[in-house]
């Protein structure tokens, strides 16, 4: 067998055994000649790589809720057939979720259960080397009780624009420090473990797609209000992702000609409504203003201005607030009824800051 042939019967087994682990999930606990009806598979195939599973303790087995059948008298008798389920402790995986104002990095079960949860501000200004050591001093905390033999792996969310294949961020107009940065190398090299990296907008259709089956069947606009604004698109259970990855920034798309000046040397542009930033200056100005009291004594208190807080404070009734909030659903109307009207999706969905609200 030549190379080629056995370079494509791993990559079969890797393809099969992540179907057969996504069938478990979504359906467990699961019986084997379900997941096969589910996958397609053969059961053959399925009772061989389930079985590799269980000895990696990636799956586990547990008895069904009614035994096998009974007697005349109606006694239940039998064993109870095995079920199978994925066993969430068996790996643990680091996310880490860079912003040009914050570093998030949780540490979760392989059912993406938050076990540990670390956050700090950053300097969008600073340079790379600066942020990728506090990265990594938020990962070293996560990670101080577990044994770095059931690391899985690491995920990064990038802002900007990245080389997938090489994991380099290309770019990041809210991090001009930011030009051709080989994170995942860096980051591979420091924590012993793989690493994947990929633009935050196409995490997060990977997430909707991944914690809901249903978007096999429908076309989904996912828009992400951080301190950018990204989308990504979602067709069929596959991301539509432009030359190089290159897409997704509708942030950057014109909604005012006669608007403010954005970051990325154009105007009027989407982000300088209703990114994090814009969001916030807002507030701030209104405070001076003699408006937004309600955030003023939050502040006063030691609270940071961020959109969550105004976004928060406009639920529980403060006109100011609100005022800010309807002034964001404006522009994002406007965008995303370009969006329906260019894709004509099946559903949109906002997340990101406003999504954090209580």
């Amino acid at each position: 067998m030549d190379k080629a042939q056995i370079g494509n019967s791993d990559l079969i087994s890797t393809v099969n055994s992540r179907l057969i682990l996504q069938a478990v999930r979504v359906m467990q606990p699961t019986y084997r000649a379900s997941v096969a009806r589910q996958t397609g598979l053969k059961p053959a195939t399925v009772t061989g790589i389930v079985n590799d599973l269980l000895s990696q303790q990636i799956l586990s087995e547990v008895p069904a809720a009614t035994p096998t059948g009974s007697d005349e008298s109606g006694t239940r008798w039998g064993r109870p057939p095995l079920m199978l389920q994925v066993n969430a402790d068996a790996k643990r995986i680091v996310a880490i979720d860079l912003e040009p104002d914050r570093i998030r990095v949780a540490l979760t079960d392989l059912l993406v259960n938050v076990l540990n949860y670390q956050e700090q501000a950053i300097d969008r200004f600073s340079e790379p080397e600066a942020i990728i050591k506090t990265m990594l001093k938020l990962a070293g905390r996560a990670l101080e009780d577990v044994d770095r033999q059931q690391l899985q792996g690491v995920g990064v969310s990038l802002p900007g624009l990245i080389d997938r294949e090489a994991g380099v961020l290309i770019s990041s107009t809210n991090m001009p420090k930011w030009r051709d940065v080989p994170i995942r190398d860096i980051l591979q090299k420091e924590l012993g473990v793989p690493v994947q990296v990929e633009r935050s907008i196409h995490l997060a259709a990977v997430y909707e797609k991944w914690s809901d089956p249903n978007h096999a069947h429908r076309t989904t606009l996912m828009l992400t209000l951080r301190t950018g604004v990204g989308i990504s698109i979602m067709h069929h259970g596959h991301l539509l992702t432009g030359r190089r990855g290159f897409e997704g920034e509708i942030g950057h798309t014109v909604v005012d000609l006669n608007g403010k000046a954005c970051e990325c040397g154009g105007k009027g542009c989407l982000e300088t409504f209703v990114s994090a930033s814009a969001i916030v200056a807002r507030a701030a100005e209104m405070i001076h203003q003699g408006k937004c009291q309600g955030l003023l004594t939050a502040m006063r208190g030691g609270t940071d201005l961020r959109p969550e807080l105004i976004y928060k404070f406009a639920k529980r009734g403060d006109r100011d607030c609100a005022r800010i909030v309807q002034e964001i659903g404006k522009y994002l109307g406007i965008a995303i009824g370009n969006m329906i009207n260019l894709f004509a999706p099946d559903e949109v969905v906002i997340c990101g800051s406003i999504d954090m609200v209580e």
